[in-house]
């Protein structure tokens, strides 16, 4: 068990309010325990001697995010009241520090995610408005910092449509990382994690994103699912093309080598030289 050794000042200042969050399980200050995942931007915590809550910490930050820490916390709330998201126990000022729900991220079926799926898009309106075509622009040129090339293989004609096709759907309020790593249990509930691209966007890029790691048969099943009666087979064969353009975009920008390496063959099966 890999245990938290350094004292990091917001997290000893979350952890010397304990009595505020605890729940009154512990009649003692609570230590991080083991480090439960790590992400590109947080780390997550087991808290000891109670083990019903975990401590999120994000100890990298950049200017790629839809919402920033704060943005995100005061949606992250909404989102606990709707249902759809664990409840914020504890939040430091800067949002670097949050206090939530353990989740269980196992046996999460097709129909429970895509039910979680759906249950976000029919939410009234919160949020910016998340534009495909700005997105690829930004990381473009964040990863153009460092080559020139990107630009030439991400910035083609077809490319270029098939952004405007999805920015020009009608925008619902969507997660935009809803993958079976951010969706997790809480006793019979199915909760979403992570909500820092939660914006109005595209319906089918949202559903494209989530089920990206789905087998073909199963992967179209889940839009249907989700999408109902909005279902259109084009826009989802032309969102199945852009979700691997932004991953590997994201991946050029935030300098993740090992990342870019292996999803830029996937980005060259849907836009071939």
């Amino acid at each position: 068990m890999a245990i938290h050794t350094n004292h990091d000042p917001p997290i000893e200042a979350a952890l010397d309010q304990w009595r505020h969050w605890t729940l009154g399980d512990t009649n003692d200050r609570p230590t991080l325990g083991e480090l439960l995942g790590e992400g590109s931007a947080n780390r997550v915590y087991e808290l000891l001697p109670m083990r019903q809550q975990v401590l999120r910490f994000a100890h990298k930050s950049h200017e790629l995010s839809v919402n920033r820490l704060r943005q995100e916390i005061e949606l992250w709330k909404l989102l606990a009241n709707e249902g759809l998201a664990p409840a914020v126990y504890y939040h430091s000022d800067g949002g670097d520090v949050v206090i939530t729900d353990r989740l269980s991220f196992s046996d999460v079926s097709l129909e429970a995610h895509a039910e979680l799926c759906r249950q976000i898009h029919h939410l009234r309106p919160k949020g910016s408005q998340l534009r495909l075509t700005e997105v690829a622009a930004t990381y473009r040129a964040a990863a153009n910092e460092k080559s020139s090339r990107t630009a030439l293989e991400t910035d083609r004609q077809s490319i270029r449509r098939d952004l405007s096709q999805l920015d020009g759907e009608s925008p619902v309020f969507c997660h935009n990382d809803l993958s079976s790593y951010n969706v997790g249990w809480l006793g019979d509930r199915l909760l979403a994690i992570d909500w820092e691209y939660a914006a109005m966007g595209s319906p089918h890029y949202d559903v494209a994103s989530a089920s990206e790691g789905m087998k073909h048969n199963e992967r179209q099943e889940f839009a249907m699912r989700v999408l109902e009666d909005t279902f259109d087979k084009n826009l989802w064969s032309t969102a199945c093309r852009v979700v691997p353009l932004i991953n590997y975009l994201w991946a050029l920008a935030t300098k993740d080598h090992d990342t870019a390496l292996s999803v830029r063959a996937v980005f060259e099966e849907h836009y071939p030289a």
